[in-house]
C-alpha cells in the first residue's frame, strides 16, 4: 500500500509538473491573483516561494468567506479538520487526520501561533478571531523554526498592523437566523510621527440551535466579545517596537448530544424506563440532527483570556534584524456538563480550567536574498496548567439510581446524607519550563537550485501533580473514582525530555514560475500525564505516557501560470508517527497512553484561477490513507477486550476533502460606482470515524457529507461600503463530527456484550442558518 501510495504521488506530482511547464509557455499579459505574504520562515515571504506544503489565506479571502474563527477556515484547506465534543474546550484540531483533544494535559499535535505568539490550549482559541491579515495552514511537523512542539503541523495567523501614514477605520454590523446579531469595527493611524496605533473589536450572539423538549427551553446560546489593540512605534530608522493587547470572553449554553438513531441496544430504553419512568424514553428523537433533545441539559461554558506582546525589530548596519518576542497569557474556562445526558439529574460535571503562560524568544534573521539566506534562534517557555474537575450528585444519583443499582433503601439514604456537591474532587497541575535553540540556513546556489538545513535543540522540564478525594463513598458505588493520590511526577520518568528536530529541503525552478521540492523533516511532542481521573485507578506507570516523535517526506510541486491567472500547488507526503499519543476508553474512562506507530500518507493539492477578471475559482483536494504500524492493546469495542488494531486506520482521517469556491464580481450598469458579486462555495468531507474513543467501532462512522454556502451582495467600486446577504449550510445537512459511546453504558443497558455494540451520542454540525451583514471601510 505505501509503495503503490508515493507512486501514485510521485507520477501525480511528474503529471503536474509537464502540465503547468506547459502552461507556463501559454502565458498572457494578464494578472488577476493577488499576491500572499507569508512568515512561515520567519520572514516574510510569497506563499509561493516557500517550499513546504501551506494554504495560506488572506485578509480579503477572509472577509469574502464571512470567516470568523478557525472553524470556518478548516473548510477551506485540504487535510486540516476541527472537531468539537461533548464541551466547547475539548477541540481536536487536526492536519492529515492526526490531532490531540485540548480538555487534558496533553500536548496539541497542532501548534497555533498568532503574532508570533504560542496559544497551547486549542481551546482557547475557539471565539471570533477578528482583524486578519493572514491564516496559513502549515501541514507536516514544523519543528524548526516555532516555538513549540508542533510534530503534525501549524497555524500561523497574523493580525493587521497598525497604519502609519494615514487614518483608517471600518465598521460592520450584521443580524441572522437564531436572533443572532453582531457589531464590530476598527479603528487605526498615526498619533506622531513615530507613534501609531489599532483598535478593533467585535461582539456576537445568537440563540441556541437546540431545544430541550424535557423543558421546552432552547439551549445553545452563544455570545462572543473580542478586543485587540495595538501600539506601533517607530523609535528610530533601525528600531521598531510593538506593543499588543488582547481580551476575549466566550459564553456558551451547551452543546448538542443527542442519541443516535439504530443504535441503542434493545435493554436500553427499556432500563431507563424503569428508572426515571416511561417518559425517559423521550431520549431517542425522531432525528438525530434536528438538536432537539429530550435530557438533562443544564450546561455553560464561561471562558476568558487576555494577554499581552512585546515584539521588537532592530535592524543592524549589516542589513540583519535582531528580533524579540515576549509574552504573556491567561486562559480560564468554567464548564458545567451534565456527564451521563439522560432524562435524569444524576452526575453534573464541573470544571475549571486555568493557563498561564509566559515566552520569549529572540530572532537573528539576515537580509534575504542573498547567497546564503539564514534564522537563528532562543526560545524559552513557562506554562502553569490547572485542571479542577468535580462530580456532584443531581436529585436522581442517590434516588433512583443509587437505590436501583444496591437494592437498598438504606444505602440511598446514606448516599443521601453524605455530600451531594463534590462527591468526588480531582486536581491536577501542571508546570512546565521549555528551553530551545535552533537554526535554519538556505544556500541559494543559482536561480534554479536552492538547499535549506535547518535544526531544533529542544529540553522540557515538565513536573505533575494529581489528587483525587471521595467525598460521598457512593461515587466509588457507580464505578466512577476512588480516593487516589500521585504526587511528584516527573516527565523524564515516561521518557526523553530532549529532542533534536530537524528539516532539510532541495529546491528547483525549472522556470521562473515553477518550483519543486523535497523535504524531509521531523517534529517532536513532549509526554505528559494523565489528568483526569479514573475507574479503577491508574497504577503510577499509567499515569504518565512517553513523547511521541514524527518522521516527514515529502514531494512538491508549486506553480504560477498564465501570467499569474492559475496558481496550483501539489504535495505527495509520507509521515511516520512514532510513539502516537492516543485516547483509549474504558466505558467510564478516558486514558491517554502510546499507541506504538502511526503512518499516514496521501496527496494534498489547491489552487486559485482567474480566467476572467470577474471570475475567480479556488479549491483544494486532499487524499488521505491512515494506517496504525503497530496498535497492540488498543480500546476494546463496547462490552469487549483489547484489541489489535495493527493495519487499521486511524479516527479523525477521512480519505477525500474538497473545496470549490467560485466568486463573480462585477459593475452593476444601473447603479454607477456599484459592484455586484455572487459567490459559491462547497466543501465535501469523506467517510471517517469519529469516535471519540480509536477502537474502530463501525457505529461511529460517518458517511461522507458535502456542505453548501453563498453569499451575494452589492459594493462601492472602491470598498468604502458592502452589503451581503449569505447562507451556510444550504441543504440543512445532517452529521455527525463526533461519536460518543454511551457512558456508564454497561450499567444501563445502553452496551449488548454480544454485538459489541453501544447506544451511541452524535454531536451534529450546525444547522442551515443565514445572515445579513453591512460593512463600511474609510
Amino acid at each position: 500500500m505505501t509503495k503503490n501510495i508515493l507512486l501514485t504521488g510521485v507520477g501525480t506530482l511528474a503529471m503536474a509538473s509537464i502540465a503547468v511547464t506547459c502552461a507556463a509557455a501559454q502565458d498572457t499579459d494578464d494578472s488577476r491573483i493577488d499576491t500572499i505574504t507569508v512568515t512561515a520562515q520567519k520572514r516574510a515571504e510569497n506563499v509561493q516561494e516557500v517550499p513546504i506544503s501551506i494554504s495560506a489565506y488572506g485578509s480579503e479571502f477572509i472577509e469574502d468567506s464571512g470567516v470568523e474563527n478557525l472553524q470556518d477556515i478548516a473548510l477551506y484547506s485540504p487535510n486540516f479538520n476541527i472537531s468539537t465534543a461533548s464541551s466547547a474546550t475539548n477541540q481536536r484540531i487536526t492536519i492529515r487526520g492526526v490531532g490531540s483533544v485540548s480538555n487534558n494535559a496533553i500536548e496539541p499535535s497542532v501548534g497555533v501561533f498568532i503574532d508570533g505568539v504560542y496559544y497551547p490550549r486549542s481551546g482557547s482559541v475557539v471565539g471570533n478571531l477578528i482583524d486578519l491579515e493572514t491564516i496559513e495552514v502549515l501541514r507536516g511537523p514544523q519543528g524548526t523554526l516555532f516555538g513549540r512542539n508542533t510534530p503534525v503541523g501549524a497555524l500561523n495567523i497574523r493580525t493587521k498592523d497598525a497604519s502609519k501614514n494615514e487614518f483608517e477605520s471600518s465598521f460592520q454590523a450584521g443580524f441572522g437566523s437564531q436572533s443572532s446579531y453582531n457589531i464590530g469595527g476598527s479603528i487605526s493611524g498615526p498619533l506622531s510621527d513615530s507613534v501609531a496605533f489599532r483598535i478593533s473589536g467585535k461582539y456576537s450572539d445568537r440563540d441556541g440551535y437546540g431545544t430541550n423538549l424535557l423543558t421546552g427551553e432552547n439551549f445553545g446560546e452563544k455570545d462572543d466579545l473580542n478586543i485587540r489593540g495595538k501600539l506601533d512605534f517607530e523609535l528610530s530608522p533601525q528600531l521598531n517596537v510593538i506593543l499588543s493587547a488582547d481580551y476575549g470572553e466566550f459564553n456558551y449554553g451547551g452543546q448538542t448530544v443527542e442519541l443516535l438513531n439504530g443504535t441503542q441496544p434493545a435493554t436500553f430504553l427499556p432500563t431507563l424506563a424503569a428508572l426515571f419512568g416511561p417518559d425517559a424514553t423521550n431520549l431517542l428523537t425522531s432525528d438525530p440532527f434536528d438538536h432537539d433533545i429530550y435530557q438533562e441539559h443544564d450546561e455553560v461554558t464561561e471562558d476568558e483570556q487576555w494577554g499581552m506582546s512585546l515584539t521588537g525589530a532592530y535592524v543592524l548596519n549589516s542589513g540583519h534584524t535582531i528580533k524579540s518576542i515576549t509574552a504573556y497569557r491567561e486562559w480560564d474556562a468554567f464548564v458545567v456538563e451534565q456527564a451521563l445526558r439522560l432524562p435524569a439529574d444524576i452526575l453534573p460535571r464541573v470544571t475549571n480550567y486555568s493557563t498561564e503562560t509566559f515566552s520569549q524568544e529572540l530572532q537573528l534573521i539576515s537580509p534575504g536574498g542573498e547567497k546564503f539566506d539564514y534564522v537563528a534562534g532562543l526560545f524559552f517557555y513557562d506554562e502553569t496548567y490547572i485542571i479542577d474537575q468535580d462530580f456532584d450528585f443531581g436529585a436522581d444519583a442517590c434516588i433512583p439510581v443509587v437505590f436501583a443499582l444496591t437494592g437498598s433503601s438504606a444505602a440511598a439514604q446514606s448516599c443521601a446524607a453524605q455530600p451531594q456537591i463534590d462527591a468526588s474532587d480531582s486536581e491536577f497541575d501542571q508546570d512546565l519550563q521549555s528551553f530551545a535553540v535552533y537554526g535554519q540556513g538556505t544556500w541559494n546556489f543559482n536561480d534554479q537550485w536552492s538547499a535549506t538545513l535547518g535544526g531544533r535543540y529542544t529540553t522540557d522540564d515538565k513536573t505533575g501533580n494529581y489528587t483525587n478525594v471521595v467525598n460521598n463513598t457512593f461515587i466509588t458505588a457507580l464505578g466512577l473514582r476512588e480516593n487516589d493520590s500521585q504526587l511528584n511526577l516527573d516527565a523524564g520518568d515516561f521518557g526523553d525530555t530532549d529532542a533534536f528536530t530537524y528539516f532539510a529541503n532541495l529546491s528547483y525552478y525549472p522556470n521562473a514560475d515553477v518550483m519543486l521540492f523535497g523535504t524531509i523533516s521531523s517534529g517532536f511532542k513532549s509526554g505528559g500525564f494523565n489528568s483526569e481521573g479514573t475507574f479503577p485507578n491508574l497504577s503510577r506507570d499509567q499515569r504518565g505516557f512517553a513523547p511521541e516523535e514524527t518522521t516527514n517526506y515529502e514531494l512538491g510541486i508549486k506553480s504560477q501560470l498564465l501570467d499569474n491567472t492559475l496558481q496550483l500547488n501539489a504535495t505527495a507526503f509520507l509521515m511516520d508517527i512514532q510513539d502516537y499519543q492516543d485516547r483509549s476508553f474504558n466505558g467510564i474512562s478516558l486514558v491517554v497512553r502510546n499507541a506504538g506507530e502511526l503512518q499516514v500518507q496521501g496527496i494534498e493539492t489547491d489552487f486559485v484561477w482567474a480566467p476572467l477578471d470577474q471570475l475567480t475559482f479556488l479549491g483544494g483536494f486532499s487524499y488521505l490513507d491512515s494506517e496504525f504500524e503497530s496498535y497492540e492493546n488498543a480500546s476494546p469495542l463496547p462490552g469487549g477486550a483489547p484489541q489489535d488494531l495493527s493495519g487499521e486506520r486511524s479516527h479523525f482521517a477521512p480519505e477525500t476533502q474538497a473545496s470549490l469556491v467560485a466568486n463573480w464580481e462585477d459593475d452593476l450598469t444601473l447603479w454607477n460606482g456599484t459592484k455586484y458579486f455572487l459567490r459559491g462555495e462547497m466543501q465535501h468531507v469523506g467517510e471517517q470515524n469519529v469516535g471519540t474513543s480509536t477502537n474502530q467501532n463501525p457505529q461511529t462512522i460517518q458517511d461522507a457529507y458535502q456542505l453548501y454556502n453563498a453569499r451575494v451582495g452589492l459594493r462601492a467600486a472602491d470598498d468604502a461600503w458592502e452589503l451581503s446577504l449569505f447562507g451556510r449550510n444550504l441543504a440543512d445537512e445532517g452529521y455527525c463530527i463526533n461519536g460518543i459511546e454511551q457512558p456508564f453504558g454497561s450499567s444501563l443497558g445502553g452496551v449488548d456484550p454480544t454485538t459489541n455494540t453501544s447506544a451511541i451520542r452524535c454531536v451534529p454540525g450546525a444547522p442551515q442558518t443565514w445572515g445579513v451583514q453591512f460593512k463600511i471601510n474609510r
